[in-house]
């Protein structure tokens, strides 16, 4: 019996190939021979002269174990490329063979060449081809009769085949023999599987690989849950990003309660007390720079003076100068329709400014005490200027009746003319201004210019209407005199309202509180803040909204320190959440870059709840639970030492686990973003898996595992075009 070929000739049985019968595998450990050559036509070792096979040795193991490395990398690694495209032809022609098979036409069925040493560039060709020149027992198991040799001999082309010689990939050294490692671990595992079960043989090769993810896959499941998780832990890391967190603990970044109650215990452990307290601080000062760059971004100048300076300054100085020269522009297309020296009766005016300066009969000389003089002049410089005479009654030349009374006569009156309509503006306008002044705020005799205001803005209306009348235009038509005074008269109504409405806040005694007044009322509503909002100067504005968010985060004086600069996650959210949520919306509107800086901040209180909900080390510890730990752990190190010294040194073990799982694992930003991410292979793995994928299924011999390897590698290349 010299090769393969008689041993399938001899022991084949009628209508079937060998193969079919006794796999190659079988007959090669069972028949071989020495001086006989293997499937690719190396030549095998020699037994001893008496033509006993040869005593396996340590020596002859490690042997196989170097010849399957170098048939690994010289035969199978090289090959790789021809065998796998061989591989997808051969499954193409096994495909259409079965459907001819099905369609009931077995003579149509392609044939299956599984001997590759004739394709040329295949790993069974090159293995040939080294046996031609001299060089096969390089690459040949020198003992394929001993069971530990054949395992020895998979293990080396499993690692050979592991090696990764790709330039457009950079590999360390140390790289190249991890892989070679790994692979000589699923090498021994195929081998030893192939002993007793070669059907495992592939599953088993690629169990090292398979643990190895399961347990990665494990530990990411077990802490973020599944998919979802995933994207959840994802989507935390990326919300505590946003909010100026950057390295987040794992409790935070996944939401893990199980997992922040660790960190909470931790936090406790004298071992991680430092190292948590400084992780706090980093989170803190994170959302407390990130907000510090909102308020910037709206404003520089800040502070609670600051911002009640410029808000009683524009109410008492530029708010009214604004409503003052809008109504003046308003009035002006108004005269402009009806004409500057049109005369314009001023009856109501007269009338109300008389009623206002006439004493109350019978007590004439106490009432004049609640006169107002400038009210009484106003009346009688009216008169006079709107011209005309009042009906008098004269003697009639010293002549007496016969009870001796004085004749008189009576002398008819003449109508006033009236005054022209730019007089009558001007002087609504001075009443205006003067009803307005802070010199007689909330004083009667503010409310009596009121009145004479209201008097006059009549006169002004049935004057304007009689001359729309005499143009021959109807008062309420469109582009009439009258329809310009109205809008005149509705805006100067409700900027005076507005006015009213602010005064108590452009009054108040200090800045404070009338910034006070604007940030409290917020929490109730936007109306106070929506009509200062167009009261104030936008710079105003913005140093306003830049204050409240300044102050937004600063401690309580609980847990305030002496310099008052504490900054705190939760009383932040506190204050964020008081706003009336209309007034959050309010307080951006037509600020520069507004709706971002609004987004933004939500950002931080967004964060700022999940620290809320999270572990109790992230929410203002006040610090007695770590000092009673503390006292209780280094209570028991000291007693131990004296009374049981291996309890000490348990506990004082424990103190230094605590900190190395605080400081490599929960609190550290790689292990956090590793846990993050979803699961990616790196070049260097991805092709040393391939190759070892490769070489366990030819090694194999299970058709079926080998066609499984085929398509799930197609697969890969299909969902990277």
């Amino acid at each position: 019996m010299s090769n393969w070929e008689e041993l399938a000739t001899k022991y084949g049985q009628a209508g079937s190939s060998a193969a079919a019968n006794n796999s190659w595998d079988d007959l090669k450990t069972k028949y071989a021979q020495p001086g006989s050559t293997d499937e690719s036509g190396v030549k095998t070792s020699d037994g001893d002269k008496t033509g006993k096979p040869k005593e396996v040795g340590t020596a002859d193991r490690l042997r196989a174990l170097a010849t399957g490395v170098n048939k690994g990398f010289y035969s199978d690694l090289l090959g790789l490329p021809v065998d796998t495209a061989a591989n997808v032809i051969d499954l193409g022609k096994a495909a259409f063979g079965m459907g001819m098979s099905a369609l009931g036409r077995p003579d149509m069925m392609p044939e299956v060449n599984l001997n590759r040493s004739g394709v040329v560039g295949s790993a069974d060709w090159i293995a040939k081809k080294l046996g031609d020149v001299g060089l096969g027992s390089a690459v040949t198991n020198p003992n394929p009769q001993d069971p530990i040799s054949r395992i020895a001999h998979t293990s080396g082309r499993v690692a050979g085949a592991s090696i990764v010689p790709s330039r457009g990939v950079p590999i360390s050294l140390a790289q190249n023999t991890l892989n070679m490692g790994r692979g000589a671990v699923s090498g021994i595992a195929a081998g030893t599987t192939a002993e007793v079960a070669p059907d495992w043989a592939g599953v088993a090769g690629m169990a090292p690989q398979l643990v190895g993810a399961a347990s990665i896959a494990g530990i990411k499941r077990g802490i973020r849950g599944d998919e979802a998780g995933r994207q959840n832990m994802a989507q935390r890391t990326q919300d505590f990003k946003n909010s100026g967190v950057d390295s987040p603990s794992v409790g935070l970044a996944t939401g893990n309660q199980f997992i922040q109650g660790v960190e909470n215990l931790l936090s406790l452990t004298p071992g991680s007390v430092g190292i948590y307290g400084r992780s706090r601080q980093g989170v803190v000062d994170g959302m407390q720079n990130r907000t510090n760059q909102i308020r910037d971004g709206i404003s520089r100048t800040y502070g609670p003076v600051e911002s009640g300076i410029a808000i009683q300054a524009d109410l008492k100085g530029p708010f009214k100068e604004r409503i003052s020269n809008t109504y003046g522009l308003l009035n002006d297309k108004v005269e402009g329709v009806v004409g500057s020296n049109t005369p314009i009766p001023v009856t109501e005016s007269v009338a109300r400014s008389g009623l206002l300066s006439a004493p109350i009969g019978g007590a004439e000389a106490t009432s004049s005490n609640f006169i107002n003089p400038r009210i009484a002049k106003i009346n009688r410089d009216l008169k006079a200027d709107a011209g005309g005479l009042l009906a008098q009654t004269v003697p009639l030349g010293g002549l007496l009746d016969a009870s001796g009374i004085p004749l008189t006569r009576t002398i008819p009156g003449t109508p006033p003319v009236g005054v022209p309509f730019s007089a009558v503006k001007d002087l609504r306008t001075k009443i205006g201004k003067e009803a307005a002044s802070n010199a007689i705020m909330g004083t009667p005799e503010q409310a009596d210019f009121k009145q004479l205001y209201g008097s006059m803005s009549q006169d002004m209306k049935n004057g304007v209407a009689m001359a729309d009348m005499r143009s021959g235009v109807m008062p309420t038509a469109p582009g009439s005199a009258t329809t310009a005074l109205n809008r005149a008269n509705t805006y100067y109504s409700k900027a005076m309202q507005r006015a009213d409405d602010l005064n108590p806040i452009a009054n108040r005694s200090t800045p404070e509180g009338a910034y006070n007044a604007v940030a409290g009322s917020l929490n109730s509503g936007p109306t106070i803040y929506q009509k200062l909002r167009g009261a104030v100067k936008p710079e105003t504005r913005q140093k306003v909204v830049a204050t409240i968010i300044d102050e937004m985060g600063v401690a309580t004086p609980g847990q305030q320190g002496a310099a008052g600069d504490i900054w705190s996650p939760k009383t932040f959210l506190t204050n964020y959440n008081k706003l009336d949520q209309q007034s959050k919306t309010e307080m951006f509107k037509r600020l520069p870059g507004g709706e971002q800086h609004a987004k933004n901040l939500s950002q931080v209180a967004k964060a700022a709840e999940m620290l809320n909900d999270s572990s109790k080390v992230w929410a203002n510890p006040s610090g007695t639970g770590a000092a009673l730990a503390a006292r209780g752990t280094i209570g028991a190190i000291g007693v131990g030492a004296f009374f049981q010294p291996l309890l000490a040194a348990k506990v004082a073990g424990g103190l230094v686990l605590a900190n190395q799982v605080s400081q490599r694992l929960l609190l550290n930003p790689i292990f956090v973003n590793w846990l993050a991410k979803s699961p990616t292979i790196s070049p260097v793995n991805a092709q040393s898996y391939v190759q070892r994928l490769i070489a366990n299924a030819k090694l194999s011999g299970d058709r079926r595992f080998q066609e499984d390897v085929t398509a799930y590698l197609r697969s890969k290349e299909d969902q990277s075009e």
